[in-house]
């Protein structure tokens, strides 16, 4: 080989040698790609998704996604670079600042799931007892709008139940709130107007005690129907001898205002005539003396005062007959008895036998307590 030969090979040989060199030192001096903090980032938020940090910690989950966003984007960006130029420092602290809010999001979802769930279960035994408190009024034919507000209020009830044992807080949690606003209004509606009603409990325990005194003193027979408990008495000589079931008006609850209202009376009246066979369409029928004066009298005020219609009707006709034992309150006001019931009653009582008709023999305390 020629001296310029061996020159040239030699040449080569360094040129090769300081290629090499450059390369591995390009290659270290290559700045590392952020993988792994990345990783940890995305793991992160997805965990804190799977916690429902979406829903119970949005606003830090939001921050969380914002930055793994953010860091991807620089990423991206840095990888466009010539590789000796690229800087992830911006990536990695984007990445950590994303995992920490997303620690953060799990941990605030978790306190606020356990509030929830625990502010939930309170609204539950809530909402539950207006029910059973309502439930223990449910003898007394409450109006559309309460009973239609209860039926509403105790279907969102039950749906929130199911939603909630499903895991779904927040959709229980609205059902609950549009239940309570429905039974919070069923349950001071109901108890109002049936508080309303028993202002009258005084007179009601007056009138059966003076007629069983009555009955007793003049050694006859008495009849005492109580709207609540849905039953007709009879006494003799003061002492009870039968106890018959009995169906009243529609809308029993209240006093007989007028004509068409399905409302049976309260007051103290008699028997006025004893129909049976082509006189009655029901079996046998005790006519009584509705309206007595006391009607009358409230009646005219009402009108005058316009708390009745001018052209409205006190009504009458209101009789205690047979063809009873349908197991609802269904008449237009009259009282209905089986009539095997009627039979009983029809042989012992006479025109003039007194029918006393009460709201109630107990007090509205003693009915909450039953």
């Amino acid at each position: 080989m020629t001296k310029k030969a061996r020159i040239t090979t030699i040449i080569l040989v360094i040129i090769f040698v300081l290629l090499g060199a450059g390369t591995i030192i390009a290659i270290n001096m290559k700045p590392e790609a952020p993988i792994a903090e990345v990783e940890m980032a995305r793991q992160a938020l997805a965990l804190a998704r799977n916690q429902k940090a979406e829903t119970f910690a949005k606003e830090t989950f939001v921050k969380a996604q914002q930055l793994y966003d953010s860091a991807m984007i620089v990423w991206n960006n840095e990888n466009e670079k010539f590789f000796l130029k690229r800087d992830y420092q911006q990536v990695r602290e984007l990445a950590t600042l994303s995992k920490q809010q997303s620690d953060l999001a799990i941990e605030q979802a978790g306190k606020s799931f356990k509030n929830l769930e625990t502010a939930i279960q309170r609204k539950l035994i809530y909402l539950n007892k207006l029910v059973s408190e309502i439930k223990v009024l449910s003898r007394f034919p409450l109006p559309l709008k309460i009973t239609n507000s209860l039926s509403k209020g105790k279907l969102l009830l039950n749906e929130a139940q199911a939603t909630s044992r499903d895991g779904m807080l927040h959709q229980a949690n609205n059902k609950l709130n549009e239940a309570e606003i429905l039974l919070e209004h069923a349950h001071s509606k109901a108890n109002s107007l049936i508080e309303d009603y028993f202002k009258n409990f005084d007179n009601w325990k007056m009138w059966k005690a003076n007629t069983i005194r009555d009955s007793k003193l003049n050694k006859s027979v008495a009849i005492v129907v109580d709207k609540y408990a849905g039953k007709c008495f009879l006494y003799k000589n003061g002492a009870l001898t039968h106890e018959f079931d009995a169906e009243l008006g529609k809308n029993w609850l209240g006093n007989k205002r007028q004509k068409g209202d399905k409302v049976t009376p309260e007051g103290q009246y008699k028997i006025t005539d004893k129909k049976e066979n082509s006189r009655t369409k029901y079996y046998k029928a005790l006519l009584i003396n509705y309206p007595n004066d006391d009607d009358k009298k409230r009646f005219q005020n009402e009108v005058k005062n316009g708390s009745l219609a001018a052209n409205s009707k006190i009504g009458n006709l209101i009789e205690i007959h047979g063809h009873g034992g349908k197991g609802s309150d269904w008449t237009d006001g009259c009282v209905a008895l089986t009539n095997s019931d009627m039979d009983i009653l029809f042989k012992v009582v006479q025109k003039g036998t007194p029918v006393t008709i009460i709201g109630s023999s107990i007090t509205l305390a003693q009915i909450k307590k039953q």
